[in-house]
């Protein structure tokens, strides 16, 4: 069930658009439109790093999906500042969505990535890197350092030799494949590379990108995802989330490198449409229009809501 927002409610978030100069000149109509588009659902965007970080930052969930994803059993983790200190006053401030560790020692950051951005690439090993650093301290010896993982979870695609859904990155030697060592391992999880309208059939890693893909566009019981996952369908629901972090998801949302490309003037009618002729028919609106755009389907999935199969036909 969507949550249906108050006066008050509408007012807020209408004041959280404000705050930003790229949306103060849309009529009061626009801005209401987005408010509800993204607040009115029943369940947040985990593809917002903001969104991720609050449902991940339990232990128990972050440990289910690091299990998943690793090749070794991972039976607890225990949660660290997601803040890496500086060496000298001078170096990069680094600030992660999640890190944690196991009672064995093994590090890892876990990341969210809506965009892509310039380097990405050395961003994630300089993380990496950076945490290998720190677990020595003066007189400290270098047999004691542990592995450290670097899991980014990536809304959009990279170029690469093969298709798979994870890319797995460590140090080897280049002629015979021999591995350095496991001090630094890399997980690009690319989830446009999962294309399935359900969760019937799938696999935990691909369990893990549906849901992170279509959390946002998913209307039913949290246990309608199997039981395994119903936690985090609880953890995401809008519902469960304070006045305060319901202002700080929907900044989140619109930032610039949050925000979903709402207020295109390509997709305005569409909305506005929608509102009018019935939410189904608008949503279809805006899907012909994007397509006769020649935008890739995985954006229009994640703008209308609709499935691929319902796009499809729209061709």
């Amino acid at each position: 069930m969507e949550q249906k927002l108050t006066p008050q409610q509408l007012k807020e978030f209408i004041g959280v658009l404000d705050e930003f100069e790229k949306y103060r000149n849309m009529t009061a109509e626009e801005k209401e439109l987005i408010v509800r588009d993204i607040m009115e659902r029943p369940y947040m965007d985990l593809r917002c790093d903001w969104a991720f970080k609050h449902v991940f930052q339990n232990p128990e969930l972050l440990r289910m999906l690091l299990d998943d994803f690793l090749p070794e059993d991972i039976a607890s983790v225990s949660l660290l500042p997601n803040e890496i200190d500086r060496i000298g006053p001078e170096d990069k401030n680094i600030v992660m969505d999640v890190i944690c560790k196991t009672p064995d020692g093994k590090e890892f950051i876990v990341e969210m990535q809506r965009q892509d951005k310039d380097s990405f690439k050395n961003r994630m090993f300089y993380y990496g890197a950076s945490m290998v650093h720190g677990q020595l301290i003066k007189g400290g010896k270098y047999s004691s350092i542990k592995p450290v993982y670097v899991i980014c979870f990536m809304d959009y695609t990279l170029p690469h030799e093969t298709d798979q859904l994870v890319y797995r990155y460590q140090m080897l030697e280049e002629d015979s494949g021999e591995l350095f060592g496991q001090q630094l391992s890399i997980y690009l999880c690319e989830l446009p590379r999962l294309e399935t309208p359900s969760m019937r059939g799938l696999s935990p890693i691909e369990s893990w990108f549906y849901i992170l893909k279509n959390m946002r566009n998913f209307a039913g019981k949290p246990e309608d995802l199997g039981s395994r996952y119903a936690p985090v369908a609880k953890a995401s629901r809008m519902r469960k989330l304070p006045s305060l972090e319901q202002l700080q998801y929907m900044r989140n949302m619109i930032t610039e490198e949050e925000k979903l490309d709402l207020i295109r003037p390509a997709y305005r009618k569409g909305f506005a449409e929608g509102e009018e002729k019935g939410i189904v028919k608008g949503k279809m609106d805006d899907a012909k229009k994007m397509l006769e755009l020649n935008l890739p389907v995985e954006t229009i999935i994640q703008v209308t809501g609709l499935s691929i199969n319902t796009i499809e036909k729209l061709k």
